[in-house]
């Protein structure tokens, strides 16, 4: 009943846009396919906590300013986005394949920002797609350097196959996540899909906490575990180059790195 709830003011928020800012308590009933007093209900709790305000003169309904904080949050995005972006295409210039940001949104990455390979084939992911942590290199290179608390209670939560070659053994995961800290990339092939390798190394921010990766990806035949070994040290430059545009130390991911500081009961995995 509670996330039946949550589902339905978060789909509330969303009905307003620039062109209807202002909705009645009729419209928004009706827009959401629910009685006028669970709509009415709704809004008394999302008044009350300051996300919706009634306007004076019409007396509909619209989103309150406090939501603004919400706008700035994406906006610090998008600016992350728009730091990446060269790093992406020196790197794709540099490989001659797609390249990819990832942010970390709870359990999973996802593509926040592309710059395509020119090569006639390639793999071309869809900006806003998202992937599960453990699968992608662009999400293993985000996953090794989570906090322990997360990992051992992403990994208890069980680990989705995507393709047959998707890990889904803890040990395995483990071992690999302890080679991405060591290295300082992730790698990866076959793992989301049939014949596409990638390459990624972590962004970290001011707090040294890790936000983001950097991705090479493309077919496993040019992305290949030898090619990834050069591949490697490339995207670890670039993605340390952003991370210190975001306030990042020097040598702040690094002291990360070397050390498993892993659950004791997933590296005995």
């Amino acid at each position: 009943m509670i996330i039946k709830s949550l589902e339905k003011a978060i789909d509330f928020l969303f009905l307003f846009t620039a062109q209807q800012p202002l909705l009645s308590l009729p419209e928004i009933a009706k827009k959401l396919t629910i009685p006028e007093s669970t709509a009415y209900r709704l809004l008394v709790t999302l008044r009350k906590k300051n996300i919706i305000a009634q306007d004076s003169e019409t007396k509909k309904y619209g989103v309150d300013a406090r939501v603004l904080r919400l706008q700035m949050a994406a906006s610090a995005r998008l600016d992350i986005c728009k730091m990446a972006a060269p790093h992406l295409e020196t790197l794709s210039a540099v490989s001659g394949e797609t390249c990819q940001l990832y942010l970390q949104q709870g359990d999973e990455v996802v593509c926040a920002e592309v710059v395509s390979s020119h090569n006639a084939i390639a793999f071309m992911p869809d900006k806003g797609r998202s992937f599960p942590l453990h699968a992608p290199a662009g999400g293993r290179a985000v996953l090794a350097f989570l906090p322990e608390p997360f990992l051992s209670q992403y990994i208890a939560r069980g680990l989705k196959s995507l393709t047959p070659c998707t890990v889904t053994d803890s040990g395995e995961l483990v071992r690999a996540l302890l080679k991405v800290r060591k290295d300082g990339f992730a790698v990866s092939a076959q793992q989301v899909y049939p014949g596409v390798g990638g390459v990624a190394a972590p962004v970290f921010d001011h707090r040294g906490a890790v936000i983001a990766s950097m991705a090479v990806t493309g077919p496993d035949t040019r992305v290949t575990s030898e090619r990834a070994r050069t591949l490697g040290p490339l995207v670890v430059r670039e993605a340390q180059t952003l991370s210190a545009g975001l306030g990042a130390l020097p040598g702040r991911s690094e002291c990360k790195k070397g050390g498993s500081h892993l659950p004791a009961e997933l590296e005995s995995a």
